[in-house]
């Protein structure tokens, strides 16, 4: 019996990057599959948050960061020129470390990303794609009463949660999420954990953490970086119980990071 794959997400070949003349990543070549959570290891600095930042060339925005090697999104070059990184950032949404909901109401965040790509033809159209989004964000129960406040006088699990909810009201594939609990105290982390869980059945999900125990809880895969190299890739069990390089046997026990 042939055994079935999922479907590759991303395909990432050979890639480096440097700020400046300073290396950050080292030819990572890594495949992510879709619909299932991807989480991304390794103590501080060692190029996991940059390696993040390709996948929707968030990097494009920092002056002295050159890209090398190829990343593929469903088989296409999203370094073409061909693409239009505003409309690949639609399709693959960030929710970035610290909440930042805008200074606007709860519809207005919601409802600015399908604006900006003529999403929703009318105000009817657009309430009922905000409403979709906050319900699947695990929100609307919360705020249905409220969508005219300001988003930021939210708690910061909320806000966090608006983030989200702001990422898929554009109608992503994929789903960025660079420590989007290391703010959040342990109710609220729990709540964006069980949100990413539900999410990944619809969308494919990769996650910067410092958590590995949160990596563990929540993710499928499991890449562990370190100084800038990929070290291992793996299902996230094998990865935590039977790791087969010596480096990353030392950081999950403890013994470095």
């Amino acid at each position: 019996m042939v055994d079935k794959k999922n479907n590759l997400k991303f395909k990432t070949k050979n890639v480096s990057v440097f700020y400046g003349s300073k290396q950050a990543i080292n030819k990572i070549s890594l495949d992510i599959e879709e619909k299932q959570i991807t989480a991304l290891i390794g103590p501080s600095g060692c190029g996991k948050s940059t390696f993040l930042r390709c996948l929707n060339r968030m990097n494009d925005v920092i002056s002295n960061c050159s890209v090398n090697g190829k990343i593929l999104l469903d088989g296409n070059n999203i370094y073409s020129d061909e693409i239009d990184p505003v409309l690949l950032r639609a399709k693959v949404g960030m929710v970035f470390q610290k909440p930042n909901p805008f200074p606007k109401s709860i519809f207005e965040n919601i409802a600015y990303g399908p604006r900006i790509h003529g999403i929703g033809n009318n105000r009817a159209e657009l309430t009922d794609l905000v409403h979709h989004s906050l319900e699947q964000a695990g929100l609307i129960d919360e705020v249905k009463d409220r969508l005219d406040d300001i988003a930021t006088g939210l708690s910061g699990g909320q806000q966090q949660r608006i983030c989200i909810a702001r990422a898929i009201a554009v109608n992503p594939d994929v789903i960025l999420m660079d420590e989007p609990c290391s703010a959040l105290d342990p109710i609220a982390t729990a709540k964006i954990e069980e949100l990413m869980s539900s999410l990944s059945k619809s969308y494919t999900i990769i996650i910067v953490t410092h958590s590995m125990q949160q990596a563990g809880r929540v993710s499928q895969k499991t890449a562990f970086f370190h100084m800038g190299d990929l070290i291992e890739y793996g299902e996230t069990p094998k990865i935590f119980t039977q790791p087969d390089q010596q480096k990353t046997q030392d950081y999950i026990t403890g013994r470095f990071g």
